[in-house]
């Protein structure tokens, strides 16, 4: 039996020799370089939190911000190993340094990501990856002070196709606030012009991005009027916060045309809030969508023409909006002979009376809300926010007054005293005309 045992081992001991020296072989052969394009490269690295966060939503973990912390860390790490492999290859094509540019950004290596984008503009491209690498320069050279290269990179965007609105509100905004900090702002103004242009192009072209558009619409309007301010321009300054009220109008937004309005009478305290309504506006304000409509037939705007239309956005739940209800009664039993309709917009928020509620139970408690209260005039239930986006809505109460004609011409963004007055004057004024 062991004569047995030992004529196997001799047997196998050539075997087990020749695999040990295989994969000794093996371990001594040079590792393969990674054969995968810069893009590849890029997109595994600027992928990584995404592919990470679906593996989290499947395990069903809860949110942990260490958690968070260390995949973007891991994510660092990846773009900093990919960045590696792409430098060591030989030659580098402008394609090949965009993307070594942007994993250096995706690492965090901002004078790497300057100056592979700096190699890769040197021939002044064209191309969305040349104006991207462009956008890169502005938000490392303003960093690093380099003003004047910075407006070099927007004035070479500014020449090159394509071209994206938001993306040259981002770098104007970089060097708009550079001039702040710096203090010129003669500079500070021509730029902050730049950021308006870009944001009115941005709202032309984003309908649904509403209070993006707004944010960039009121930061681009507020540093230009502040840099005319500072340059001795306040007649500009006025004219630049007027000319947002009116687009505030023309699009609707009711939040826009709050927040000016009230940057408008802290810079000019004696200037008319009602006088620009007059100016011959021709806003026409978009259909409103209900689901439900409580005490009211379905209907459109455009049927109520030669009527006067007020659109109240509300809550049930809302204090200020509860002030205005009493007089918004007033107004219907006064005018409603006159051509006045009132519609009290609102949506579903899931509570009511501190109770958490179906869409079907808080339906019920609208119902109840409104014959507690005595609300005579119609109720309108939106799909979700729909109608709160169309009309630039994110606060409330908010009113939108709109004429015979079918045109928007008066916002009240509140339930002061003064607001309510105003309205009520406005409503006089619409009925006499």
């Amino acid at each position: 039996m062991q004569f047995a045992r030992l004529f196997l081992l001799l047997l196998l001991l050539p075997a087990s020799l020749m695999a040990q020296q295989a994969l000794d072989a093996k371990l001594d052969e040079p590792a393969k370089p990674d054969a995968r394009t810069a893009q590849a490269l890029y997109e595994d690295a600027n992928g990584y939190l995404g592919r990470r966060y679906q593996e989290f939503n499947q395990k069903k973990l809860p949110y942990d911000p260490k958690l968070e912390a260390q995949t973007k860390k891991e994510q660092q790490e990846l773009a900093v190993k990919n960045a590696g492999i792409l430098k060591a290859r030989s030659s580098l094509s402008n394609d090949d340094l965009y993307y070594l540019g942007m994993l250096h950004h995706l690492a965090g290596d901002g004078d790497a990501a300057l100056t592979t984008m700096r190699l890769m503009l040197k021939s002044d491209p064209d191309g969305a990856p040349a104006q991207s690498a462009r956008n890169v320069v502005v938000l490392y050279a303003v960093k690093k002070g380099l003003v004047d290269e910075a407006n070099a990179a927007v004035e070479a965007y500014a020449r090159h196709q394509p071209q994206n609105s938001d993306d040259r509100y981002r770098m104007e905004l970089l060097i708009t606030d550079a001039y702040l900090r710096a203090k010129d702002y003669p500079s500070m103004a021509a730029h902050a012009q730049q950021m308006l242009a870009a944001s009115k192009e941005f709202s032309k072209t984003n309908k649904n991005e509403v209070f993006r558009r707004d944010d960039m619409l009121l930061k681009s309007g507020f540093l230009l009027a502040d840099a005319q301010v500072r340059t001795n321009q306040k007649a500009k300054a006025i004219e630049t916060l007027e000319d947002l009220r009116r687009l505030s109008i023309e699009l609707p937004s009711g939040n826009l045309y709050k927040l000016v309005t009230f940057r408008l009478f802290t810079l000019d305290p004696s200037f008319e809030i009602t006088e620009i309504f007059d100016e011959g506006l021709k806003a026409s304000p978009p259909e409103i969508i209900g689901s439900q409509w409580i005490d009211q037939s379905p209907v459109k705007l455009s049927d109520l023409r030669g009527k006067i239309v007020l659109l109240d956005f509300w809550a049930h739940w809302c204090g200020p909006c509860q002030v205005t209800l009493p007089q918004l009664s007033r107004w219907h039993q006064k005018y409603k002979e006159k051509g006045l309709v009132i519609l009290g917009l609102t949506k579903y928020y899931g509570h009511g009376g501190q109770q958490r509620m179906t869409p079907g139970e808080e339906l019920i408690y609208l119902r109840d809300f409104k014959k507690r209260n005595r609300l005579p005039y119609g109720i309108v239930v939106g799909e979700k926010d729909v109608n709160e986006l169309n009309y630039g809505v994110n606060s409330i109460p908010m009113s939108f007054l709109i004429d015979r004609k079918g045109v928007l011409r008066y916002i009240s963004p509140g339930a002061s005293e003064d607001e309510i007055e105003s309205l009520g004057r406005m409503i006089q004024k619409l009925v006499d005309e």
